[in-house]
């Protein structure tokens, strides 16, 4: 059986400590509180609503439904439907477009967007 050194188990001990936190500082520094919902469509039509209150737009052939802090795509009528399968939109500069029906959905908030860019996995 082979021994383990003092090193080694502090060595462990620091790396856990680092995959626990991690998460935890990513969950505090993307908290925002004022962040807007804003729906814009090629033809003109334009809707801004807090994320905060539930409640659904229709725009264009495109359903968002606004529901506990996220904003989602629920029904459209272009062909391929790939804004519905789309994740939900809920951190400041999340967008959701729909190309065929010419509608974006994008979260803005009065701080400025923090957190990671990308997740690589």
């Amino acid at each position: 059986m082979k021994k383990i050194y003092r090193n080694d188990l502090i060595l462990n001990i620091l790396i856990i400590l680092l995959c626990v936190s991690i998460p935890i500082c990513f969950s505090v520094l993307t908290k925002n509180d004022e962040k807007t919902v804003i729906i814009n469509s090629v033809d003109g039509s334009s809707f801004e609503m807090s994320l905060e209150n539930d409640g659904f737009v229709e725009i264009s052939g495109v359903t968002v439904v606004i529901k506990d802090g996220k904003a989602r795509v629920t029904h459209s009528d272009c062909p391929d439907g790939l804004c519905m399968k789309m994740k939900d939109a809920q951190n400041i500069g999340d967008s959701i477009i729909c190309i065929p029906n010419k509608v974006t959905v994008r979260i803005a908030g009065n701080g400025e967007k923090k957190g990671a860019d990308v997740i690589a996995g």
